[in-house]
């Protein structure tokens, strides 16, 4: 089998999606599958790799309506004026849908069907957004009525909010520690760009004459007074705020896969190895379990343990969901999320899985350690884990 190498990882700056206030989006007016194009032809030309050798490219997006729709995947690449004959598809798998588009290109890869295959995710949360908001969003409410289906409890399997409750609520993890992990996810952030780590995975969009080069929600000027001042948002008696939560976002990320003979051929360094990729089902009404199963696969596969993992990107849907991930495996906070996440950086749900993805190999490399995992919750009921490998 062949190994597939993960050689090239770039996004945009991830915007604050306004759908109720569109005019103070920075993407407004900026379709996603636009910069998701601009991100392709930027891998070409810092690579210099043939268009024509492209096996595949995959694009994940929770939301395929309206604009997001990518006409089953070839938007990005007519956008991007690719030969005709470079084939694409489009994926969902909602929030974990571009980690799980790099998985796919891996096994491609991996199966020797492809040697170069792009993988990205892109989510426009102004123009296409969550829930009621969503015109072409529609609960099939036989799951919420038909007693067949109770066993679902689907009132609170569609709201995100009250899944991060729940699990809260089990797993007894309280509002005081949510608050104080999110807090040090938008000082991690800042802190990233303040000491240059960010500057090589953003290309900075220009937008009305105004260029966005960092992401537009994280906040330098928070303070954990203030994230404990938040009023519950889901549940008037609740601990799951907007502070500790993560926001709307738009954005687009983008990674570049390759086989160990191109990645001699083109003599290119990789960024990591794709070693191996897992998902798993979870009861819907605790979706933010879904990463602690789905880890535990990859583990238990390649023989290792949640010690033997250097760093860790677990996206910050809720602080709870890595709160419990954390919790479950013993894992150090320091070896966490160490650039901010979710809550900070953003999770415009399709693109954040290569964002997490070539941001845990940019920090094998720049730690010197050896082994990630990426992994996220997923609206439903599922996980979905990476393990990836300096090399």
């Amino acid at each position: 089998m062949e190994d597939a190498y993960l050689v090239y990882y770039k996004r945009v700056p991830f915007s604050r999606a306004r759908p109720k206030d569109p005019e103070k989006d920075a993407y407004n007016d900026v379709r996603m599958d636009k910069l998701l194009s601009e991100l392709i032809n930027k891998s070409l030309k810092d690579t210099e790799i043939k268009p024509e050798e492209i096996g595949d490219v995959i694009t994940g997006c929770a939301f395929q309506a309206g604009e997001n729709w990518t006409y089953g995947g070839r938007h990005p690449v007519l956008l991007s004026n690719l030969p005709y004959t470079v084939t694409a598809m489009s994926m969902d798998r909602a929030c974990s849908s571009s980690l799980n588009a790099t998985g796919i290109g891996a096994m491609e890869i991996m199966l020797e069907k492809s040697d170069i295959v792009l993988a990205g995710g892109m989510e426009h949360m102004t123009h296409v957004p969550l829930g009621v908001d969503n015109s072409f969003v529609k609960p099939n409410m036989e799951l919420m009525v038909n007693p067949r289906y109770s066993k679902y409890n689907m009132n609170v399997s569609y709201n995100m909010g009250l899944t991060a409750e729940k699990l809260a609520s089990l797993k007894h993890i309280g509002r005081e520690e949510m608050d104080e992990y999110s807090y040090n996810s938008h000082i991690r952030a800042g802190k990233a760009y303040d000491d240059g780590f960010m500057k090589d995975e953003i290309l900075p969009v220009t937008v009305n004459g105004k260029t966005i080069d960092r992401d537009l929600g994280i906040r330098n000027d928070v303070s954990l007074q203030q994230m404990q001042d938040l009023k519950p948002v889901f549940n008037e008696n609740g601990i799951i705020t907007a502070g500790n939560s993560s926001s709307l976002n738009d954005g687009a990320s983008l990674v570049m896969l390759m086989s160990g003979k191109k990645v001699k051929e083109y003599g290119l360094k990789p960024v990591a190895r794709v070693v191996d990729f897992a998902s798993a089902g979870v009861d819907p009404t605790i979706m933010g379990e879904g990463p602690v199963p789905a880890t535990e696969k990859v583990l238990k596969r390649n023989k290792l343990s949640p010690d033997d993992i250097d760093y860790w990107e677990i996206n910050e849907a809720f602080a709870v969901v890595v709160l419990n991930a954390v919790k479950a495996f013993n894992l150090d906070l320091n070896r966490v999320n160490v650039h901010g996440g979710g809550i900070s950086i953003g999770h415009p749900l399709g693109a954040t899985g290569t964002r997490i993805a070539g941001t845990l190999g940019r920090t094998l490399n720049d730690k010197k350690k050896d082994l990630g995992i990426a992994t996220l919750c997923v609206g439903g009921g599922q996980g979905y884990s990476m393990l990836l490998e300096r090399v």
